[in-house]
């Protein structure tokens, strides 16, 4: 697809679930670089006021959705990596939705800039064609699942099966231009990520 706006450096940040990768791209975001996540944005076609509330609806059942409430987001999830095809009809219907949004961001912006787009199916799905350059912060499984476990509201089969639904990490590791293995300090990683800004800038903004 290729760039979008010649103002805009694009890095599209993914990596595994429990990985950090929100914390990457806030932390990038605290550097300077303006920040979209894709998950934010696909969960607000969840809320009460949802425009696909009756699609969603009709997916999952009126459980998942009741009246004038958000979405029960974990019921959604639980049923959708259980059973493929329903993952796969929610997909169908938000990716698009959630693809117009964050273009609807990224062309609002007009200054030049550089932008960290947090997106977990970034090579599942065409997303990595958008961008200058990518990034993967990845864990071992097991190091993951401490730290899913950690902040809670997640079982560890479902953890396994969210994992088993996504692209292999070796896989993205292999088709990143940048890789993180976030297991250091909160030092050691501010470091790395400020050698990645340099090369981002010296790549795109000699």
């Amino acid at each position: 697809m290729g760039k979008i706006q010649e103002n805009i450096t694009l890095l599209g940040v993914t990596g595994g679930v429990g990985t950090g990768k929100s914390t990457v791209t806030r932390m990038l975001e605290s550097k300077g670089m303006i920040r979209i996540d894709s998950d934010e944005i696909a969960k607000s076609f969840t809320d009460s006021n949802s425009p696909v509330r009756k699609e969603i609806q009709d997916i999952f059942g009126k459980n998942c959705f009741p009246e004038a409430e958000p979405a029960d987001r974990a019921m959604i999830a639980k049923i959708a990596f259980s059973e493929p095809e329903k993952k796969k009809a929610l997909e169908k219907l938000v990716h698009p939705l959630v693809r117009k949004e964050f273009l609807n961001r990224l062309l609002a912006i007009t200054e030049k800039a550089m932008v960290a787009w947090e997106v977990p199916l970034l090579f599942e799905t065409d997303s990595y064609t958008l961008c200058d350059a990518t990034l993967c912060v990845y864990l071992s499984e097991d190091q993951a699942w401490d730290r899913v476990k950690e902040r809670g509201g997640m079982s560890e089969e479902d953890f396994r099966k969210r994992v088993r639904n996504q692209m292999n990490i070796e896989k993205k590791k292999s088709l990143s231009d940048f890789i993180i293995r976030n297991d250091n300090t909160k030092e050691e990683l501010d470091r790395e990520l400020d050698i990645i800004l340099k090369k981002l800038q010296m790549r795109f903004h000699p």
